[in-house]
């Protein structure tokens, strides 16, 4: 498959140096280039940025993001996503939550978990704050967006947040949340 390819050519034009075997980070593109079929190159490099940079590029007020946040969440239809969200399986156009990338520095949260009140608001807001500190903010001139068909075929809203607090907080409540609510009502 070609997109592999050129997650790797974007990867050079990072300087990217893998912490892991090459082989690994090969099967992580192909995993991607499989499970996003209508990703075009720029979704490839948005992929190696997050996984580089985090939400460094976005966050930069608490008051600000919480609105944005905010606002996002009411706009998004939860119609893709089963009425029950029982499980953190994949359950609709785009994941609960995925790793970026080979060395998974990051995960990207779906922002269904909060319209769905798996996860509040402040928590997400909390974690991406502390998920930006101490990281290389990069040149605006290098952020991009997803891609139309990308859009278009996953309807992708989520927000970045660093592996550890993922794992040591969010991850924790969502399933707590998840066995004490199994039924989280759609629409």
């Amino acid at each position: 498959m070609k997109k592999p390819l050129l997650l790797l050519a974007v990867i050079s034009i990072f300087n990217f140096q893998f912490s892991v075997c090459q082989a690994q980070c090969s099967e992580a593109l192909k995993q991607y280039a499989q499970r996003y079929p209508a990703a075009e190159p720029t979704d490839l490099y948005k992929l190696v940025f997050q996984d580089l940079y985090g939400p460094g590029h976005l966050l930069t007020d608490s008051l600000a993001a919480a609105r944005y946040i905010s606002s996002e969440v009411a706009q998004m239809s939860d119609t893709a996503y089963p009425r029950e969200l029982g499980s953190l399986h994949d359950d609709g156009p785009f994941p609960l939550y995925e790793y970026t990338l080979c060395d998974s520095n990051f995960v990207r949260v779906n922002l269904i978990l909060v319209k769905r009140g798996l996860l509040s608001l402040p928590e997400l807001v909390s974690a991406l704050l502390r998920s930006t500190e101490g990281m290389t903010v990069p040149d605006a001139r290098f952020v991009m967006s997803h891609s139309a068909a990308f859009k278009a075929a996953y309807d992708p809203h989520y927000r970045i947040v660093r592996r550890d607090i993922f794992e040591r907080e969010l991850l924790s409540a969502i399933k707590l949340q998840l066995i004490a609510h199994p039924v989280h009502g759609g629409r």
